[in-house]
């Protein structure tokens, strides 16, 4: 199993494909398109934030409403 900074890495470089390429793709494999959908952004800004969130935990920092974004 990935780490959490693993995780958080690969959460981070999935959203940046999103807001650099669009949450949809079309490809073409062996001369057949297809349109292939990433996650939605508003879902992987969430799961970033749970893992922000689980870091901290670890490492002991409290946790407070404006870490929360409340």
């Amino acid at each position: 199993m990935k780490t959490l900074e693993e995780q958080l890495a690969s959460v981070q470089k999935a959203i940046e494909n999103v807001e650099s390429h669009g949450q949809e793709v079309e490809i073409e494999v062996n001369g057949n398109r297809r349109d292939i959908k990433r996650a939605s952004a508003r879902e992987l800004y969430r799961r970033e934030a749970q893992l922000k969130m689980a870091i901290k935990r670890r490492d002991g920092a409290g946790t407070y409403p404006m870490d929360l974004g409340v």
